[in-house]
Protein backbone atom coordinates (compact mmCIF):
# COMPACT_ATOMS: atom_id res chain seq x y z
CA UNK A 1 0.00 0.00 0.00
CA UNK A 2 1.38 3.73 -1.00
CA UNK A 3 2.77 5.80 1.32
CA UNK A 4 0.54 8.50 0.84
CA UNK A 5 -2.36 6.06 2.43
CA UNK A 6 -1.04 6.63 5.74
CA UNK A 7 -0.80 10.58 5.29
CA UNK A 8 -2.80 11.24 8.47
CA UNK A 9 -0.24 8.88 10.22
CA UNK A 10 2.76 10.95 8.78
CA UNK A 11 0.86 14.40 9.72
CA UNK A 12 0.11 12.99 13.21
CA UNK A 13 3.86 12.58 13.36
CA UNK A 14 4.91 16.39 12.11
CA UNK A 15 2.60 17.86 14.83
CA UNK A 16 3.97 15.76 17.45
CA UNK A 17 7.64 16.73 16.38
CA UNK A 18 6.56 20.46 16.14
CA UNK A 19 5.22 20.34 19.15
CA UNK A 20 8.59 18.70 20.82
CA UNK A 21 10.61 21.68 18.54
CA UNK A 22 8.14 24.14 19.82
CA UNK A 23 8.30 23.27 23.60
CA UNK A 24 12.52 23.36 23.72
CA UNK A 25 12.28 26.16 21.89
CA UNK A 26 9.71 27.79 24.33
CA UNK A 27 8.15 29.56 21.02
CA UNK A 28 4.48 28.52 21.98
CA UNK A 29 2.21 26.73 24.79
CA UNK A 30 2.61 23.49 22.83
CA UNK A 31 3.05 20.56 25.39
CA UNK A 32 6.41 18.76 24.38
CA UNK A 33 5.92 16.05 26.92
CA UNK A 34 2.24 15.39 25.15
CA UNK A 35 3.93 15.10 21.60
CA UNK A 36 6.18 12.31 22.95
CA UNK A 37 3.21 10.55 24.45
CA UNK A 38 2.05 10.62 20.69
CA UNK A 39 5.32 9.41 19.06
CA UNK A 40 5.03 6.20 21.69
CA UNK A 41 1.63 5.80 20.68
CA UNK A 42 2.24 5.87 16.76
CA UNK A 43 5.40 3.72 17.34
CA UNK A 44 3.68 0.68 19.10
CA UNK A 45 0.95 0.83 16.02
CA UNK A 46 3.39 1.22 13.93
CA UNK A 47 6.02 -1.65 14.93
CA UNK A 48 3.36 -4.06 16.02
CA UNK A 49 1.27 -3.43 12.24
CA UNK A 50 4.56 -4.62 10.73
CA UNK A 51 4.58 -8.09 12.59
CA UNK A 52 1.57 -8.53 12.25
CA UNK A 53 1.40 -8.03 8.42
CA UNK A 54 4.36 -9.94 7.78
CA UNK A 55 2.77 -13.14 9.84
CA UNK A 56 -0.10 -12.61 7.98
CA UNK A 57 2.19 -11.98 4.73
CA UNK A 58 4.73 -14.82 5.53
CA UNK A 59 3.07 -17.11 8.02
CA UNK A 60 5.95 -16.64 10.35
CA UNK A 61 7.96 -13.23 12.01
CA UNK A 62 11.48 -12.80 11.08
CA UNK A 63 13.38 -11.49 13.92
CA UNK A 64 16.74 -11.19 12.29
CA UNK A 65 14.97 -9.34 8.99
CA UNK A 66 13.13 -6.74 11.95
CA UNK A 67 16.08 -6.46 13.84
CA UNK A 68 17.91 -5.56 10.63
CA UNK A 69 15.46 -3.17 9.66
CA UNK A 70 15.11 -1.51 12.56
CA UNK A 71 18.74 -0.62 12.60
CA UNK A 72 19.38 0.51 8.84
CA UNK A 73 16.33 2.80 9.75
CA UNK A 74 17.38 4.29 13.29
CA UNK A 75 21.01 3.86 13.97
CA UNK A 76 22.71 5.81 11.03
CA UNK A 77 20.84 8.99 11.83
CA UNK A 78 21.50 9.19 15.34
CA UNK A 79 25.33 7.89 15.01
CA UNK A 80 25.35 11.29 12.89
CA UNK A 81 23.81 12.87 15.95
CA UNK A 82 26.64 12.09 18.56
CA UNK A 83 29.33 12.13 16.32
CA UNK A 84 28.18 15.63 15.97
CA UNK A 85 27.62 15.95 19.46
CA UNK A 86 31.26 14.89 20.24
CA UNK A 87 32.56 16.93 17.92
CA UNK A 88 31.27 19.95 19.54
CA UNK A 89 32.47 18.76 22.64
CA UNK A 90 36.01 18.69 21.22
CA UNK A 91 35.62 22.00 19.91
CA UNK A 92 34.06 23.50 23.22
CA UNK A 93 36.99 21.41 25.23
CA UNK A 94 34.18 19.24 27.08
CA UNK A 95 34.49 16.42 25.19
CA UNK A 96 34.87 14.57 28.37
CA UNK A 97 31.38 15.86 29.49
CA UNK A 98 29.41 15.04 26.39
CA UNK A 99 31.46 11.51 25.64
CA UNK A 100 30.28 9.24 28.17
CA UNK A 101 25.96 10.62 27.33
CA UNK A 102 26.95 9.99 23.74
CA UNK A 103 28.16 6.55 24.42
CA UNK A 104 24.45 5.81 26.38
CA UNK A 105 22.83 6.81 23.50
CA UNK A 106 24.43 4.81 21.30
CA UNK A 107 23.79 1.68 23.69
CA UNK A 108 20.10 2.59 24.10
CA UNK A 109 20.26 3.29 27.76
CA UNK A 110 20.13 7.08 27.81
CA UNK A 111 16.51 6.49 30.34
CA UNK A 112 19.30 4.88 32.89
CA UNK A 113 22.06 6.91 32.12
CA UNK A 114 20.06 10.27 32.33
CA UNK A 115 16.75 9.12 35.10
CA UNK A 116 19.66 8.04 37.46
CA UNK A 117 21.41 11.67 37.43
CA UNK A 118 23.83 11.41 35.00
CA UNK A 119 24.48 14.58 33.04
CA UNK A 120 23.88 14.13 29.30
CA UNK A 121 24.59 17.89 27.70
CA UNK A 122 22.46 17.87 24.28
CA UNK A 123 21.61 14.84 24.75
CA UNK A 124 19.04 14.84 27.29
CA UNK A 125 16.27 13.80 24.88
CA UNK A 126 17.31 10.55 23.99
CA UNK A 127 16.01 8.98 26.57
CA UNK A 128 13.00 8.44 24.56
CA UNK A 129 14.71 6.32 21.93
CA UNK A 130 16.11 3.90 24.68
CA UNK A 131 12.29 3.25 25.67
CA UNK A 132 11.60 2.28 22.22
CA UNK A 133 14.26 0.21 21.87
CA UNK A 134 13.48 -1.51 24.85
CA UNK A 135 10.13 -2.00 23.47
CA UNK A 136 11.89 -3.56 20.31
CA UNK A 137 13.81 -5.58 21.83
CA UNK A 138 10.92 -6.96 23.91
CA UNK A 139 7.85 -7.55 21.97
CA UNK A 140 8.97 -8.76 18.91
CA UNK A 141 9.33 -11.88 20.15
CA UNK A 142 6.86 -12.24 22.75
CA UNK A 143 4.25 -11.02 19.74
CA UNK A 144 5.75 -14.07 17.63
CA UNK A 145 5.29 -16.72 20.71
CA UNK A 146 2.01 -15.57 20.89
CA UNK A 147 0.78 -15.53 17.48
CA UNK A 148 2.65 -19.12 17.41
CA UNK A 149 -1.07 -20.51 19.38
CA UNK A 150 -4.25 -21.26 17.93
CA UNK A 151 -5.67 -18.26 16.03
CA UNK A 152 -8.53 -17.86 17.74
CA UNK A 153 -7.02 -17.18 21.12
CA UNK A 154 -4.06 -15.44 19.86
CA UNK A 155 -5.58 -11.78 19.31
CA UNK A 156 -6.81 -11.60 22.63
CA UNK A 157 -4.05 -13.18 24.27
CA UNK A 158 -1.66 -10.55 22.44
CA UNK A 159 -3.93 -7.80 24.32
CA UNK A 160 -3.82 -9.42 27.63
CA UNK A 161 -0.18 -9.89 27.25
CA UNK A 162 0.26 -5.97 26.66
CA UNK A 163 -2.04 -4.36 29.10
CA UNK A 164 -0.80 -6.99 31.68
CA UNK A 165 2.88 -5.55 31.09
CA UNK A 166 1.51 -1.49 30.98
CA UNK A 167 0.10 -2.14 34.23
CA UNK A 168 3.26 -4.02 35.51
CA UNK A 169 5.42 -1.02 34.83
CA UNK A 170 4.27 0.70 37.90
CA UNK A 171 5.16 -2.14 40.15
CA UNK A 172 8.95 -2.96 38.49
CA UNK A 173 11.23 -3.61 41.41
CA UNK A 174 14.06 -1.27 39.81
CA UNK A 175 15.18 2.28 41.24
CA UNK A 176 12.46 4.05 40.91
CA UNK A 177 13.89 6.84 38.68
CA UNK A 178 14.56 4.04 36.12
CA UNK A 179 10.73 2.46 36.63
CA UNK A 180 9.49 6.22 35.96
CA UNK A 181 11.42 6.45 32.57
CA UNK A 182 9.10 3.08 31.60
CA UNK A 183 6.29 4.69 33.02
CA UNK A 184 6.50 7.29 30.94
CA UNK A 185 6.49 5.03 28.00
CA UNK A 186 3.31 3.27 28.77
CA UNK A 187 1.50 5.08 25.14
CA UNK A 188 3.39 2.32 23.32
CA UNK A 189 1.97 -0.17 24.90
CA UNK A 190 -1.85 1.68 23.83
CA UNK A 191 -0.55 1.77 20.17
CA UNK A 192 0.30 -2.35 20.11
CA UNK A 193 -3.12 -2.76 21.01
CA UNK A 194 -4.70 -0.51 18.68
CA UNK A 195 -3.24 -2.82 16.25
CA UNK A 196 -4.05 -6.02 17.53
CA UNK A 197 -7.39 -5.01 17.52
CA UNK A 198 -7.69 -3.11 14.20
CA UNK A 199 -7.06 -6.40 12.21
CA UNK A 200 -10.58 -5.65 10.85
CA UNK A 201 -11.49 -1.97 10.07
CA UNK A 202 -15.13 -0.74 9.55
CA UNK A 203 -16.74 -0.76 6.01
CA UNK A 204 -16.57 2.63 4.29
CA UNK A 205 -19.90 3.10 4.29
CA UNK A 206 -20.23 3.24 7.91
CA UNK A 207 -16.87 5.02 8.29
CA UNK A 208 -18.25 7.75 6.10
CA UNK A 209 -21.34 7.94 8.26
CA UNK A 210 -18.64 8.00 11.24
CA UNK A 211 -15.80 10.09 10.33
CA UNK A 212 -17.61 13.44 10.78
CA UNK A 213 -17.87 13.09 14.38
CA UNK A 214 -14.71 10.99 15.01
CA UNK A 215 -12.69 13.46 13.64
CA UNK A 216 -14.37 16.00 15.47
CA UNK A 217 -13.74 13.80 18.35
CA UNK A 218 -9.97 13.34 17.47
CA UNK A 219 -9.70 16.82 17.09
CA UNK A 220 -10.29 18.15 19.99
CA UNK A 221 -8.60 15.37 21.71
CA UNK A 222 -5.70 16.56 19.83
CA UNK A 223 -5.60 20.15 20.88
CA UNK A 224 -6.20 19.36 24.20
CA UNK A 225 -3.06 17.64 24.44
CA UNK A 226 -1.45 20.11 22.74
CA UNK A 227 -2.62 22.59 25.46
CA UNK A 228 -2.04 20.19 28.76
CA UNK A 229 0.03 22.24 31.06
CA UNK A 230 3.64 20.92 31.75
CA UNK A 231 3.46 21.20 35.04
CA UNK A 232 0.35 18.90 35.61
CA UNK A 233 0.54 16.18 38.72
CA UNK A 234 2.22 13.22 37.42
CA UNK A 235 -0.05 10.83 37.93
CA UNK A 236 -2.76 12.22 35.16
CA UNK A 237 0.56 12.32 32.90
CA UNK A 238 2.41 9.39 33.52
CA UNK A 239 1.59 5.44 33.81
CA UNK A 240 -1.24 3.24 32.52
CA UNK A 241 -4.14 6.23 32.96
CA UNK A 242 -2.13 8.95 32.11
CA UNK A 243 -4.20 11.49 30.41
CA UNK A 244 -1.73 12.36 27.29
CA UNK A 245 -1.12 8.89 26.76
CA UNK A 246 -5.07 8.10 26.62
CA UNK A 247 -5.54 11.07 24.31
CA UNK A 248 -3.14 10.03 21.67
CA UNK A 249 -4.36 6.74 21.45
CA UNK A 250 -7.74 8.74 20.87
CA UNK A 251 -6.24 10.26 18.02
CA UNK A 252 -3.67 7.70 16.54
CA UNK A 253 -7.24 5.71 16.55
CA UNK A 254 -9.06 7.89 14.82
CA UNK A 255 -6.38 7.87 12.20
CA UNK A 256 -5.65 4.30 11.46
CA UNK A 257 -9.51 2.99 11.92
CA UNK A 258 -11.08 4.57 8.82
CA UNK A 259 -10.15 2.56 5.36
CA UNK A 260 -8.11 5.46 4.12
CA UNK A 261 -5.83 6.79 6.60
CA UNK A 262 -6.13 10.55 5.76
CA UNK A 263 -6.35 11.37 9.61
CA UNK A 264 -8.16 14.99 9.93
CA UNK A 265 -6.22 18.47 9.45
CA UNK A 266 -3.19 17.16 10.73
CA UNK A 267 -3.04 15.59 7.27
CA UNK A 268 -2.14 18.80 5.47
CA UNK A 269 1.06 18.76 3.30
CA UNK A 270 3.42 20.40 5.50
CA UNK A 271 2.65 18.24 8.67
CA UNK A 272 3.29 15.21 6.80
CA UNK A 273 6.36 16.90 5.18
CA UNK A 274 7.75 17.49 8.67
CA UNK A 275 6.04 14.07 9.87
CA UNK A 276 8.78 12.07 7.10
CA UNK A 277 11.22 13.79 8.78
CA UNK A 278 10.41 13.23 12.08
CA UNK A 279 13.37 11.10 13.26
CA UNK A 280 16.15 13.66 12.41
CA UNK A 281 13.61 16.54 13.14
CA UNK A 282 13.73 14.95 16.98
CA UNK A 283 17.52 14.24 17.06
CA UNK A 284 19.09 17.42 15.58
CA UNK A 285 16.93 19.84 17.32
CA UNK A 286 18.15 19.49 20.47
CA UNK A 287 21.42 19.85 20.37
CA UNK A 288 21.07 22.52 18.17
CA UNK A 289 18.44 24.63 20.15
CA UNK A 290 20.57 24.07 23.38
CA UNK A 291 23.06 25.41 21.85
CA UNK A 292 21.37 28.52 20.72
CA UNK A 293 19.77 29.33 23.52
CA UNK A 294 22.56 28.43 26.45
CA UNK A 295 25.92 28.71 24.52
CA UNK A 296 25.36 31.65 22.25
CA UNK A 297 25.19 34.98 23.67
CA UNK A 298 25.21 37.21 20.61
CA UNK A 299 21.53 39.01 19.54
CA UNK A 300 17.85 38.83 20.90
CA UNK A 301 16.91 35.45 22.64
CA UNK A 302 14.02 35.48 20.31
CA UNK A 303 15.95 35.66 17.01
CA UNK A 304 18.56 32.98 18.54
CA UNK A 305 15.53 30.18 18.60
CA UNK A 306 13.98 31.48 15.55
CA UNK A 307 17.59 30.62 13.84
CA UNK A 308 18.22 27.69 15.43
CA UNK A 309 14.80 25.82 13.71
CA UNK A 310 15.92 27.09 10.33
CA UNK A 311 19.11 25.69 11.14
CA UNK A 312 17.30 22.45 12.88
CA UNK A 313 14.77 22.20 9.71
CA UNK A 314 18.25 22.25 7.16
CA UNK A 315 19.85 19.88 8.90
CA UNK A 316 16.95 17.32 8.95
CA UNK A 317 16.46 18.26 5.07
CA UNK A 318 19.69 17.44 4.35
CA UNK A 319 20.25 14.15 6.88
CA UNK A 320 16.73 12.84 5.13
CA UNK A 321 18.17 13.30 1.70
CA UNK A 322 21.85 11.81 2.53
CA UNK A 323 21.34 9.73 5.15
CA UNK A 324 18.20 8.05 5.53
CA UNK A 325 16.55 7.84 2.24
CA UNK A 326 19.72 5.97 0.30
CA UNK A 327 19.82 3.74 3.56
CA UNK A 328 15.64 3.43 3.29
CA UNK A 329 16.14 2.43 -0.26
CA UNK A 330 18.71 0.14 0.47
CA UNK A 331 16.58 -1.74 3.01
CA UNK A 332 13.60 -1.87 0.85
CA UNK A 333 16.00 -3.43 -2.18
CA UNK A 334 17.27 -5.90 1.00
CA UNK A 335 14.46 -6.97 2.95
CA UNK A 336 11.44 -6.30 0.53
CA UNK A 337 8.72 -3.88 0.34
CA UNK A 338 8.49 -1.37 2.83
CA UNK A 339 6.16 -2.96 5.57
CA UNK A 340 6.62 0.30 8.01
CA UNK A 341 4.51 2.10 6.10
CA UNK A 342 1.73 0.08 4.92
CA UNK A 343 -1.02 -1.15 7.29
CA UNK A 344 -1.37 -4.62 9.04
CA UNK A 345 -3.50 -7.69 6.60
CA UNK A 346 -5.48 -10.07 8.20
CA UNK A 347 -6.61 -12.45 5.47
CA UNK A 348 -7.10 -10.08 2.56
CA UNK A 349 -8.50 -6.95 5.09
CA UNK A 350 -5.90 -4.35 5.98
CA UNK A 351 -5.73 -1.72 9.25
Amino acid sequence: MERAHWAGLDGLRGVAAAAVVLFHAQLWFANGYAGVDVFFALSGFLITSLLLREHAARGRVSLGRFYARRILRLYPALLLACVGVIGLGVLTHRADRVAPAAVAALGYVSNWWIYLGRPAPLLEHTWTLAIEEHFYLIWPPTLMLLLSGRPGRRRWGAVVIAVAAALLIVRWPVADAVRDSYARGVPIVWGAVIAIVLQRRPTRPAWDRARPAVLVLASAALLVLLALPSRLPEALVTGPCGLAGLLAVVVVLATVAGPDGRGGWWGARPLVWLGRRSYGLYLYHFPILSLAMHQLTAGPALARRVLAIGVTLVVTAASYRVVEQPLLRLKDRRFGERLESAPVAAGDQRV
